[in-house]
């Protein structure tokens, strides 16, 4: 199955094999985030991967990631003038190849106003014809519905709380 990647901006949607390479990553990426897969063929927003995020199966997007921090610091050591100490890029790469693969626990929406986990937004569904269902294509969250306390809220992403 052929990767699907997403734009950001303009909503784009397509292999990820059609995305550009991606230009001013060191600033465009921070360190714990997700690399995109590149840049949109449409707009040059960033595209990122559609899918699980953080499998141990798929690690290039964080070996990307540190591919780009480790030519950066590269060029900068053959620099003729030298716009940050080596020592500090050298400190960053690690703690950003640290935070990217640390395990990160599954995160569920929680109602801001009840604490419920039970939070529904709006989406777009697309049908999926290798696998015979509907695949979530966009969500637009600005308003969410809480059924818990039957309102309209706000939520925020918490971690899923582990059984005892």
């Amino acid at each position: 199955m052929i990767p699907t990647a997403t734009c950001q901006y303009c909503n784009w949607q397509g292999p990820a094999d059609q995305c550009g390479p991606l230009t001013n990553a060191w600033e465009r990426v921070q360190p714990g985030d997700v690399m995109p897969a590149g840049e949109c063929p449409e707009c040059n927003a960033s595209a990122m991967l559609e899918g699980p995020e953080g499998r141990p199966e798929n690690l290039r997007p964080t070996l990307v990631a540190l591919m780009l921090g480790l030519n950066r610091l590269h060029e900068t050591a053959t620099a003729d003038h030298v716009r940050q100490p080596i020592a500090d890029q050298l400190k960053a790469l690690a703690s950003y190849a640290k935070t990217a693969l640390e395990p990160t626990p599954p995160l569920q929406p929680v109602c801001n106003l009840c604490h419920s986990s039970n939070v529904l937004v709006d989406a777009w569904a697309a049908w999926d014809i290798e696998n015979q269902r509907w695949a979530l294509h966009s969500t637009y969250e600005p308003t969410a519905i809480c059924t818990g306390c039957d309102t309209e809220c706000s939520y925020s992403m918490k971690p899923v709380p582990i059984p005892a």
